[in-house]
């Protein structure tokens, strides 16, 4: 019985760390002056706004890392644990409240 029990919690971890893995943002970033805005889809889809250009990328979650691919650039930004998103020279994507 101990085998099982412990089979079960092996298991249990392993599926949490999967998840963990594969976490996805969803929801609008802004940054403090309003010139960026990130919009996060459940789908992997990111909508990058800068002073009113949109692009469309993929993004991806893996270890408080958010990887944005561009074609064949990719650029990484730090997950912060008070959800905010910390980019290239400082930048600072704020969570927005939903509407």
């Amino acid at each position: 019985m101990k085998f099982r029990s412990g089979a079960v919690a092996v298991l249990c971890l392993a599926a949490l760390a999967l998840t963990a893995c594969s976490k996805k943002l969803e929801g609008t970033y802004k940054d403090d002056l309003g010139l960026q805005k990130y919009e996060f889809k459940s789908d992997g889809n990111v909508y990058v706004s800068t002073m009113g250009i949109t692009k469309e990328s993929k993004y991806t979650v893996e270890d408080k890392k958010v990887k944005i691919k561009n074609g064949d650039d990719v650029t990484i930004y730090d997950l912060q644990d008070d959800g905010t998103i910390k980019g290239p020279l400082g930048m600072l994507l704020k969570p927005q409240p939903g509407k």
